[in-house]
């Protein structure tokens, strides 16, 4: 009798437990890619090193130089042609210098080229270890937002691959989470071998704080992550809703926490795959931005988009352009540009300062020197002393936005949601180019292309 009684008990439990809300693993794997960089190594001997000065003088003597290749991080493909979302920072690496003084051997880690080898599960079985499958190239790179659109050109050996459907993760919006709901967490962090690694936690809220304005609407979890999780995937109902990103310091009491991009810091790269290359893009849609929690710029802003060309040659031109709000002539805003570049970061840093943010942070955020860092928050320079427009202008008021053209002529800035604005294109031996626009609606704005003419 006892037995029949905790065995009934044991089925209840089994079939609420049957009912509560749960994160399935997807059933389709090979969208959750590893991608790595092929480097060239080089070892040098009797180099000439100022170390107080952290710079290298002579390489020296070549003494040993092998190519490999080195994991980055995690990525997404998000569309069946072979688009992958990932951080900046992943794709992104400078040459690496090593000085060992006691040795004298310094050593030189670059890039091969610009390419990224995407590792995959062939055969969908996540207890498998990923085999190298394509190359991938950059679309569109945002530093500002540390986000990197890729897309998959060739195959393992670097040789163009014809049109393939691949698999891929659908977005979701990333403001309509509900708080403590579950998100799954996938990528290859470098604690969890070669193999991908599944993990899961809860949605803990938004970070919102201006002493670290980097971090200023991150989407905060305790699901485990380390290195190599960057640029992965965070998936909330099956979809989509941010890139895994950064990890509380080592330093900092208490429990460890997760910080996620929000997907729709992906609108820039987005944007410049669909208007300066015409790929077919997930949308974003407006009302995902317009939500309360979005801290971006997208809240207010849409990119803007264009090509200019030279009237006479048709050939694209590397120009500067601005749109400014129209109460306001140009020579005003170019005195208020002037006026600006004095102040703007000696008014940021200080406001970091003054929020608490150690000088440390500070510099290691920015990658500039502790004494620049000092120097800066020092300088006293009041708002008083600053125009009334320049003043608005730190508080957050638009007024002007500049931008330069690639050698493409392609440009995209952001400008603010459905206001009247004027449109400037400048270059050396043209006229310059004046237009009114009023911005769009949705999330983007393409004005195609632009004629310049000759003077």
């Amino acid at each position: 009798m006892l037995l029949n009684k905790c065995s009934g008990r044991v089925l209840i439990f089994l079939l609420l437990w049957q009912n509560l809300p749960s994160q399935e693993i997807p059933q389709e794997m090979r969208p959750f890619v590893q991608l790595q960089r092929t480097v060239n190594i080089m070892m040098f001997k009797n180099p000439v090193f100022n170390e107080e000065n952290n710079q290298l003088l002579r390489t020296g003597q070549l003494t040993d130089q092998k190519i490999t290749q080195v994991p980055m991080g995690s990525g997404t493909i998000i569309s069946p042609d072979g688009l992958i979302l990932t951080n900046h920072h992943v794709y992104k690496m400078d040459r690496r210098i090593r000085y060992d003084n006691q040795s004298r051997q310094l050593q030189i880690i670059e890039p091969a080229n610009r390419s990224l080898i995407v590792y995959g599960l062939e055969d969908n079985d996540p207890l498998k270890s990923p085999v190298m499958q394509f190359t991938a190239e950059p679309v569109a790179l945002d530093e500002k937002h540390d986000t990197a659109l890729l897309r998959i050109v060739g195959d393992a050996e670097g040789n163009s691959i014809e049109q393939i459907s691949f698999p891929f993760v659908e977005i979701g919006d990333p403001f309509s989470l509900p708080l403590n709901s579950r998100l799954l967490i996938l990528g290859y962090p470098s604690k969890g071998g070669k193999t991908i690694t599944v993990s899961d936690g809860k949605f803990l809220g938004y970070y919102m704080n201006d002493q670290y304005g980097g971090l200023d609407g991150f989407i905060k979890t305790d699901a485990a992550m380390s290195s190599g999780n960057s640029g992965g995937s965070a998936l909330h109902q099956s979809r989509l809703i941010g890139v895994p990103t950064a990890v509380t310091l080592p330093t900092l009491a208490g429990s460890d926490m997760g910080y996620i991009h929000p997907v729709t810091w992906a609108v820039k790269v987005l944007t410049i795959a669909e208007k300066k290359f015409n790929l077919d893009v997930p949308e974003i849609p407006p009302e995902w931005l317009q939500k309360d929690y979005n801290s971006d710029e997208t809240a207010e802003n849409i990119y803007l988009s264009g090509k200019l060309i030279s009237a006479h040659s048709k050939e694209p031109i590397p120009a500067a352009v601005m749109v400014t709000r129209p109460d306001r002539t140009f020579d005003q805003i170019s005195q208020l540009h002037l006026e600006l570049q004095g102040v703007v970061v000696v008014f940021m840093f200080q406001q970091m300062y003054k929020a608490g943010a150690k000088v440390e942070d500070i510099a290691a955020y920015f990658d500039i020197p502790i004494t620049a860092v000092r120097q800066i928050i020092s300088r006293n320079i009041s708002k008083q002393d600053l125009s009334s427009d320049a003043q608005q202008v730190l508080e957050g008021e638009f007024y002007y936005q500049v931008a330069q053209s690639d050698e493409d002529g392609f440009f995209v800035l952001s400008i603010p949601r459905e206001q009247q604005l004027k449109f400037y294109g400048f270059h050396k031996g043209y006229h310059a180019l004046t237009r009114s626009i009023r911005s769009d609606a949705g999330t983007s704005q393409h004005l195609g292309r632009l004629c310049l003419y000759r003077q």
